[in-house]
């Protein structure tokens, strides 16, 4: 049995549908092994265990510049963006959808930041129709946080910032990109 573990955050309800970006990390049984290696650069970086818009722009660059040459992370992260639309909760089961479609396994846990517990049930029934492998859905509270949702919290701040005229965020966004850690649904 290979469990995947999917960890979700989005970004973008306050532009009125405008914009809307979610983003996604896949992985698999080497998890524990990521998150003391992704909770180091966390350390190293000074970005420490605060969430992107909260840290030092210096940090957060050092940051994705140490997360871009982590191989552990090749093909895990996904991000889908979305315009003029307020279907949140649609566009987040896409964007997991997509992700999940990316790697093979039995089942999966998907751990998405700040969702309301009314919301849980909403979004199993959005992913049950194109997900076909059986799945939990967990919200995750923000004192709950770990390296991994804020991972994802990062990525949808820096594709945030792209959006704008943010040239070092765009640079970023490339690396990544070329690296291929990160990949566009």
């Amino acid at each position: 049995m290979q469990k995947l573990y999917c960890y979700v955050d989005e970004t973008g309800q306050d532009t009125g549908g405008r914009f809307f970006a979610v983003s996604v990390l896949v992985t698999k049984a080497e998890r524990e092994k990521l998150l003391k290696q992704l909770e180091a650069i966390e350390k190293r970086s000074g970005k420490g265990n605060i969430k992107w818009h909260k840290s030092n722009r210096r940090h957060r660059k050092k940051y994705l510049e140490e997360i871009a040459q982590l191989v552990e992370l090749d093909h895990k992260l996904f991000v889908a963006t979305y315009r003029d639309s307020k279907d949140y909760l649609a566009h987040t089961a896409d964007a997991i959808a997509k992700s999940l479609r990316h790697k093979r396994g039995d089942s999966a846990v998907i751990y998405v930041d700040a969702l309301k517990d009314a919301e849980r049930p909403k979004l199993k029934r959005q992913l049950r129709p194109s997900v076909k492998i059986p799945i939990k859905v967990r919200g995750v509270k923000r004192e709950e946080n770990n390296a991994f949702i804020r991972l994802v919290d990062a990525v949808c701040g820096l594709i945030r910032d792209g959006e704008g005229d943010s040239r070092g965020a765009k640079k970023l966004i490339r690396l990544l990109k070329r690296r291929e850690i990160l990949e566009s649904l």
